[in-house]
């Protein structure tokens, strides 16, 4: 995904924080400077990677997330949006030029929601981001007490919200606006999965989790195909818009899904197969088929060889997804193997339409504008 311009410039603010009544997590007096030696002559973004590489390693918690969010402030960062000059020009129009208390503490909202996911992207696994769900929701529940007359249903939209706000609507910054829609909607889907991992009966959350990391593991490895070998367009602008477009549809099916799934488990509601049930063999031609640049002819016709991925990163990418599909089928074999055998051969029956999904065969389970 691309990460051009993320804003790392997280607001100071110490606070205790109740994370949705399921656990708390506490930033006051949180700071990774207070347990790291950073040497003398390592300075601003110097000293902070220094302090990521040294404590931000799997496991994380969220307590260092939300430490090193304390490392960063959003002051200097807020006082470069503001236009000081339109907004005297255009007297009527001025709260479009400066940032009001809602805005600054939206944009200390946004800086921190994405300091943190860059950082739980680049050395978190499946576990870490369930630690990075309940330091988000750190983060939006110190929002609310900044700014109370937002709905708790809507604090999301403020990051989207201030971010476009403040974008001059460059490319640059079109690209980014679309990497934070796209975060937005994984937070919302990790955060999903941990409290449906938080309500699944005992029995069966061992296996639950099992599903839970191979689906994390399996979502990366897909996306990161499509992202480095299917879709190499380096040269075109919109590309980021478009994958990261891509991505937030995908989590937006798997929550979808993951509410069917809870019908099945908790309520016992039965699922028919919408779909026909993918073969090996049409497993295996798509993932040659996306084994391939979009644009190939064109790369040769072009001479752009050099933007054709090597054997070496097509070959990582595409064992990498064949391993983690079996890693995410046996957990949802073993899975419907443990529930009663109605509930059983429904969760199989979903399983098959996720299958198929994948490869599309079957129409997602959220309809978007273009499907109108």
């Amino acid at each position: 995904m691309n990460k051009t311009g993320m804003l790392f410039i997280i607001g100071s603010m110490a606070l205790l924080i109740s994370c949705n009544g399921l656990s708390t997590v506490n930033s006051k007096d949180i700071n990774p400077r207070d347990t790291v030696n950073v040497p003398k002559n390592l300075t601003g973004e110097d000293s902070i990677a220094y302090i990521e590489n040294t404590i931000l390693q799997s496991p994380i918690s969220a307590e260092d997330l939300l430490g090193l969010a304390e490392v960063h402030y959003v002051e200097n960062a807020i006082d470069n949006y503001n236009n000081f000059d339109k907004a005297q020009s255009n007297p009527d129009d001025a709260n479009d030029y400066i940032a009001n208390h809602r805005d600054s503490a939206a944009m200390r909202l946004a800086n921190r929601f994405m300091r943190m996911a860059e950082v739980v992207n680049t050395n978190g696994k499946a576990n870490d981001k369930l630690q990075w769900a309940l330091a988000v929701n750190a983060a939006l529940d110190t929002f609310r007490m900044a700014v109370p007359s937002v709905p708790a249903n809507s604090v999301l939209d403020e990051i989207g919200g201030v971010v476009d706000k403040f974008s001059s609507q460059t490319q640059r910054e079109m690209n980014y606006e679309s990497y934070v829609f796209a975060m937005v909607e994984y937070y919302r889907t990790i955060e999903a999965y941990r409290k449906w991992l938080l309500e699944v009966p005992s029995n069966l959350k061992s296996l639950m989790q099992e599903e839970y990391e191979a689906w994390h593991d399996l979502h990366d490895a897909r996306f990161t195909l499509w992202r480095d070998v299917s879709y190499k367009q380096e040269w075109y602008s919109m590309k980021p818009i478009e994958i990261n477009g891509y991505h937030a549809n995908l989590l937006e099916n798997r929550r979808a899904e993951l509410d069917v799934e809870r019908g099945i488990v908790i309520d016992g509601k039965p699922y028919r197969q919408k779909g026909k049930t993918v073969t090996t063999g049409q497993w295996e031609a798509w993932i040659a088929k996306s084994s391939v640049p979009e644009d190939i002819d064109l790369l040769h016709e072009m001479k752009w060889e050099d933007y054709i991925p090597g054997d070496s990163i097509v070959e990582e990418c595409v064992k990498n997804l064949k391993s983690t599909f079996a890693r995410w089928l046996a957990a949802r074999q073993a899975i419907a193997a443990a529930l009663p055998e109605a509930q059983g051969k429904s969760y199989d029956n979903i399983t098959a339409d996720i299958h198929s999904r994948m490869i599309g065969k079957l129409a997602d389970i959220i309809r978007y504008e273009s499907d109108y």
